[in-house]
């Protein structure tokens, strides 16, 4: 039998084609990001907004790798992602509400990742694969102790 992640084929390319797509954002983010890492000030923004960009382009690249591999793990590593993705667009929407910014910038790019992000995360755990075990017969209604 052939190992399935998601209940669908179809699902699994939208996935994939997502990931994809995630990974070479978060590369370029990363890349971007990288021109304003600072050593000498360990905790600015610019520094935790490069490992942000590289832990989820890292991820991504891993999901990617499972995806085609068919591994189970990779609905946990693709839930993990977007966890990762949404800490990172609620700690600048929470920024932004700490900076009285809140009416000078464009909120709809926060409400439209967060959608994103929880379509992603419902799509991904109710489609996946469950297998269903049988039980005998026989062992319906006796106790298993």
């Amino acid at each position: 039998m052939k190992r399935k992640v998601f209940k669908y084929k179809i699902i699994g390319i939208l996935i994939f084609l997502i990931e994809l797509f995630i990974f070479a954002l978060f590369t370029y983010g990363s890349y971007d990001s990288f021109i304003d890492f600072n050593l000498s000030q360990i905790f600015i923004v610019q520094n935790f907004i490069f490992i942000f960009a590289v832990l989820v382009a890292s991820t991504a690249f891993l999901n990617l790798i499972l995806i085609l591999l068919s591994a189970k793990k990779s609905i946990f590593f693709l839930n993990i992602q977007y966890s990762i993705i949404f800490l990172f667009f609620a700690s600048g929407f929470v920024k932004m509400l700490l900076g009285n910014d809140y009416y000078k910038e464009d909120n709809i790019k926060f409400i439209i990742v967060f959608s994103l992000i929880f379509i992603l995360l419902f799509v991904i755990n109710f489609f996946k694969y469950k297998s269903v075990e049988f039980s005998e017969i026989e062992e319906i209604g006796t106790r298993n102790n």
